[in-house]
Formats: C-alpha cells, sequence, structure tokens
C-alpha cells in the first residue's frame, strides 16, 4: 500500500504532543509519528494530506450507542412523557417494536454515517427491534462494513415482547458473538435491557445459556424505577441482583449507574466493571447524574442522543457538581480508559504510535490561541466544542474527508435513508397500539 502522510496540525493522543504534528502511514498502519517538518524531509516524495492546522487525535469511540434511534428525529410520542418510564413507553418502545429488516439497516446505517462525520471510528451499539429480531445484528454489522468503521453489537434481551421472544433474543446475542469472534472489525457482546424488564426467570436462564467469556451490556439504574424494582424482589440494587447471578466482571458494560445502593457501590469497587455516562441523555431524560466521586472506572457514551462523543465530553464536563471538572478525571475518562476497552477489545490501544492500526480523527478545529500538553482538554471542550470533523480515517482507509464521504454512494444512500424514515414515521404515527406487550 502507497504511504501518506497526514500533516500540519497539532497533534496529541493524551500522552505525546506536536505543535505542528505528522503522522506517516503504511499497509493501513502508524509508522511514525513526529513533527510536521521531520517527517517530510524524511519522506519528500510521500503524498501529503496538509490539515491546515486543524487539531489531529486518534479515532473516537462511542461507548454506548442506540443506532435504532437514529432515524425517530421529528417523531411524536404516543402520550405524555413526564417520567422516565412514559417516554419509553410512549416513544422508544412503540419504536423498536415497529422496526422492520429495512429500518434497522437503514437506521444502523445513518447512525453510522453521521458517527464518522463527527470523527467516530468505533461504537458499542445496544440494539432493540423486538418485532424483528432474528438475524437483526447482521444487517447492523452489514453496515458498519459498508461504511468501514468498528462495531461491538448487542441486542438487548427484554421480557416486554414475552418468553418466546426472551429465548430468541438470547440466541441472536450468542450466536452473533460466536460468529464474530475472529473479526476484525465487528464483535458481539450480550445485551440485556435493564432490571425492570428482566424477570427472574429469565436471568436464570441467561446464567445457564451464556458463555462464561461473553460479557453483558445492561442499563443499570438508570431511572429510580431499576432500583425499587430490584428492592423489591429483594436484591439491595439493581448492580447487587447481577451480581447475585454471576453476570457480572471486569469487562461488564454497565450503563449509567446513577441510582444505586450502598451494596450496589461495594460491588462495582470489587468486580470493577465498566460504566458508562451518558450525560446528555440523563440530562434530557430528567433522571440524574451518576456519582463521579464513587465510581472511578467510567467512559463516555451519547445513549442514541447523538453521535458526537466530543459534544458529549463537554456536556460532561459542564454539568460536574465540582467546579472545574477535576483535569485529571477528565484525562482518564477521555484518554486513558478508552485505551484499556479498544485493547481488550481489538487488541489496539488508539494511540499515535509505532504499528498501532491508523485510526485517525482531523477536526474541523483551528486554535487560534496557544494550545500545548496541559490544555487540550480546554480546546476540545470550549474549542472544539462538537465533533465536526475535517477527515475520518480507519484502518488506515480516509472514509470521510472536507464535507465528502470518499467511496460511500452519499446521494443514493440518503435517497433510502429518506425514503425508509418516511415509511417508519407514518407506521409510528398511525396511532395504532395493537401487538405491544405493554400497553396498559
Amino acid at each position: 500500500m502507497t504511504k501518506q502522510i497526514i500533516a500540519n496540525g497539532p497533534l496529541t493522543d493524551g500522552d505525546i504532543f506536536y505543535p505542528c504534528g505528522a503522522i506517516l502511514i503504511e499497509d493501513r498502519k502508524i509508522m511514525e509519528v513526529g513533527s510536521c517538518e521531520t517527517l517530510r524531509r524524511k519522506w519528500p516524495d510521500t503524498p501529503v494530506v496538509d490539515v491546515e492546522g486543524r487539531l489531529i487525535i486518534p479515532g473516537l469511540t462511542n461507548f454506548h450507542h442506540h443506532l435504532y434511534s437514529s432515524l425517530a428525529t421529528g417523531l411524536t410520542p404516543r402520550g405524555e412523557t413526564i417520567s422516565f418510564s412514559d417516554i419509553l413507553k410512549n416513544l422508544w418502545w412503540p419504536l423498536d417494536f415497529l422496526l422492520d429488516e429495512e429500518a434497522i439497516y437503514f437506521s444502523a446505517l445513518y447512525g453510522i454515517i453521521r458517527s464518522v462525520q463527527c470523527g467516530v471510528t468505533s461504537i458499542f451499539d445496544h440494539h432493540a427491534s423486538l418485532g424483528s429480531d432474528k438475524g437483526s445484528l447482521e444487517l447492523i454489522a452489514h453496515a458498519f462494513k459498508e461504511v468501514g468503521i468498528r462495531g461491538v453489537l448487542c441486542f438487548e434481551v427484554s421480557d416486554r415482547a414475552g418468553e418466546e421472544k426472551v429465548n430468541e433474543q438470547i440466541e441472536e446475542n450468542i450466536r452473533f458473538w460466536q460468529e464474530h469472534q475472529r473479526d476484525a472489525f465487528i464483535h458481539g457482546m450480550l445485551g440485556l435491557h435493564a432490571n425492570f424488564t428482566l424477570s427472574e426467570k429469565t436471568l436464570y436462564k441467561i446464567r445457564e445459556l451464556k458463555p462464561k467469556n461473553l460479557p453483558i451490556h445492561i442499563h443499570c439504574g438508570e431511572g429510580e424505577d431499576d432500583l425499587i424494582y430490584c428492592q423489591k424482589l429483594g436484591y439491595k440494587g439493581p448492580v447487587h441482583r447481577l451480581d447475585s447471578f454471576g453476570l457480572l466482571n471486569k469487562d461488564s458494560f454497565l450503563i449509567h449507574c446513577i441510582h444505586l445502593s450502598e451494596e450496589d457501590y461495594k460491588i462495582l469497587s470489587n468486580k470493577s466493571p465498566w460504566v458508562v455516562t451518558n450525560p446528555e441523555s440523563n440530562a434530557n431524560n430528567r433522571v440524574g447524574q451518576m456519582d463521579r466521586q464513587r465510581i472511578t472506572k467510567f467512559v463516555i457514551g451519547t445513549d442514541g442522543m447523538s453521535s458526537d462523543i466530543i459534544a458529549s465530553l463537554r456536556n460532561y464536563a459542564i454539568t460536574s457538581k465540582e467546579f472545574p471538572e477535576p483535569f485529571e478525571r477528565l484525562e482518564r475518562t477521555f484518554w486513558g480508559w478508552p485505551r484499556l476497552i479498544r485493547r481488550n477489545t481489538w487488541g489496539f490501544q488508539g494511540i499515535f504510535a509505532f504499528g498501532e492500526p491508523a485510526d485517525i480523527t482531523v477536526l474541523d478545529y483551528k486554535p487560534v490561541t496557544p494550545i500545548h500538553e496541559s490544555n487540550i482538554m480546554g480546546h476540545l471542550i470550549f474549542g472544539a466544542r462538537q465533533g465536526n470533523a475535517f477527515l475520518t480515517m480507519c484502518n488506515g482507509k480516509i472514509i470521510w474527508q472536507n464535507g465528502s464521504f470518499v467511496s460511500l454512494h452519499e446521494e443514493a444512500v440518503f435517497h433510502d435513508i429518506r425514503r425508509v424514515a418516511g415509511k417508519l414515521h407514518k407506521r409510528f404515527s398511525s396511532g395504532k397500539k395493537e401487538g405491544f406487550p405493554w400497553s396498559d
């Protein structure tokens, strides 16, 4: 493969920093990192992508997304949305029940496209389509491969569609995980919706069927209902219930972790699963904030609110109960912990080092104030503010550059997305509730 250099902008991965940096890429991997002047002098005949002063960082990871919600913009909920439970029952649950194969694929495709435009090169997606579960994860995987970024997929198991569907959902997760263990780009997890839609019988079944090294991905303590439900069953809280069934380990993904008990916090400390906080979504749903003092091992997701991790980082920082948000915690959350997850998932950290896959984002942000190692987070949060990408590269392939996709046929793709979105909105707004097992 032909060498190329990305150069001429401030460059950082959270450890190294060059005021005017450059990266040499060959065979889809990073071969050398240094100053723009050094690499251009050393490789004078190598083609250069000149980013003209824009900020160069590693490709971003969204640690919790709902791609199935990507075509929901403009939908009118079917009832009041006063409580978090109302939002689920009157918007998200009816929507996911209506998704057919076409809507699953194009919802995922559009969400991935928006992610790439925001500099995201890997997504942990938590999928739901209770009316169409079999084969749904393969449809989403196809969308990932169509665009060319990495994904970790799961289907949310839930009792809200009945026992037969629960069996299908568990099978969908396990089958997909097994078939993609050797896939360089796509992997699986075991998706669970939340404790309050999972019966004791279902958790016993999951405990029996789940392969030991298949980690779970579950909403945990997002709303107070989740905590109360578990306590009524005799558990100390949502984390305690999951742990009682032997479902927690260091690779588990627990999403939100807002409404927890003292016992839950102790288990988090002992078992050390990953917690994913979603500050924009939490504010939108008015469910509160994760306790950043008591939970220390966490990363950031969007929970389907958007595909923009930089905007979510900004929201995370400015909603802190401490002011300012501790710098060390910001760095761990944005740079440090994500490296461990990527290493455990794909075998690389996502840093600018020799031999690392070339997953690179160039934000469409040209700093005009001094930028150096100690104020990078300030530039991301208050300068860039959102993840508008000038260039997004995954595995050495430029996918998005200067406002256009390099190989995706945008006109045809967006024509199909609009067509499918129109059909989905028409089905949703028809007002028919027959067949929805949670309808009151």
